[in-house]
């Protein structure tokens, strides 16, 4: 790569935690600026990365002429952001969900036509997802008849947490868009299109104290449980869940007529031929710790952050406008769909809703 491929960040906490890190590490790059809801917190940010322009309003840096822009802000704020950052020319990578509603995703995917416009989900990183995907491309499993993913983490403090937007449904708060729409993506991902839903939403949290401490009641659900019909037939369960104390599940289950796969928690993939043994099918090239890139940030997601962040900064670069195996904006219209769906769904009582 000749030239530095010129970025600016919207939002602070997930770019100093882990993409200024993996940034940093993996080159070719040149973080130009950084806007945050806190500028005087910003302007620590671009003061310990380097970074020249730090602002609490994003539309300054648009002026910076940058190749590449990317939105880690609440979700409300993804439209417009998006919106402005394509019409100012600059390749997107957006943090998921995509948006709001669906109507805001069709719009965005209409206008990124032909251009490099990326979601986040890193998962599709992990090298185990990827040797998953392959093996039951290759007929490992036989027919697919079943999948179930779990991603419920113990949150120590989460019953601490004050009411913030994560909070509030209407800003796109709750843990089915946070985690849950990874599942929900590779899914799609591996096994084609989710053509309907049946879900259970609850929120076990019901008030939080906001920032004065006034007690604030919670729109948002922690907790998620999603039933799906697929296109080809197949159904699929997705538990995911941070309010459960006591309770640590991440996994990953392909049931098909010849065989299974299990991928538990990104890291130990097994699997084998009913009626036989399981084994190790895990890639040789597992992926590395946060701490390899500097990041302070743990697990999987962060330290997929920086391998994804290098292929989309090496595309940028070379003035592509695809990333083999990234997820598109039209993936992201089709994980939206889905979640809407489902909150449709469990307002009705759990009846099945289509994703459309």
């Amino acid at each position: 790569m000749a030239n530095l491929v010129r970025i600016v960040l919207f939002g602070n906490s997930q770019a100093e935690a882990v993409q200024l890190p993996a940034l940093n590490h993996i080159g070719g790059n040149e973080v130009v600026g950084i806007a945050g809801y806190n500028a005087d917190k910003a302007a620590t940010t671009a003061s310990d990365w380097g970074i020249e322009h730090a602002t609490s309003d994003w539309r300054e840096l648009l002026g910076l002429e940058p190749d590449l822009v990317i939105i880690t802000t609440p979700i409300d704020l993804h439209y417009e952001m998006t919106r402005a950052a394509l019409d100012a020319g600059a390749a997107v990578l957006c943090e998921k969900p995509f948006t709001i509603d669906t109507q805001q995703a069709e719009e965005l995917t209409e206008l990124a036509a032909g251009r490099l416009a990326l979601i986040n989900y890193q998962l599709r990183w992990n090298p185990n997802r990827r040797r998953m995907r392959a093996l039951w491309r290759d007929g490992f499993v036989g027919e697919l008849q079943h999948v179930r993913a779990d991603l419920v983490l113990d949150t120590a403090n989460f019953r601490r947490r004050p009411y913030t937007w994560w909070s509030q449904a209407a800003l796109g708060g709750g843990v089915m868009g946070a985690i849950g729409t990874h599942m929900v993506d590779c899914i799609q991902w591996m096994f084609g299109p989710i053509e309907a839903v049946s879900a259970r939403l609850e929120t076990f949290v019901t008030h939080r104290e906001d920032a004065e401490g006034t007690e604030r009641a919670v729109t948002s659900e922690d907790y998620a449980e999603l039933s799906l019909r697929l296109q080809n037939g197949a159904r699929a369960n997705v538990v995911t869940s941070l309010a459960l104390r006591g309770v640590g599940r991440w996994l990953f289950e392909v049931t098909g007529t010849e065989g299974s796969m299990r991928l538990d928690r990104e890291q130990h993939l097994i699997g084998g031929p009913h009626g036989e043994d399981v084994e190790p099918l895990e890639s040789d090239n597992s992926w590395m710790p946060p701490e390899q890139y500097g990041i302070r940030g743990k697990g999987p997601f962060a330290a997929l952050e920086a391998p994804f962040l290098a292929a989309i900064v090496e595309a940028v670069a070379r003035n592509h406008t695809h990333v083999e195996e990234a997820a598109t904006f039209a993936d992201g219209l089709a994980n939206v769909r889905v979640l809407a769906a489902a909150r449709q769904s469990s307002q009705a009582g759990g009846t099945w809703v289509p994703c459309r």
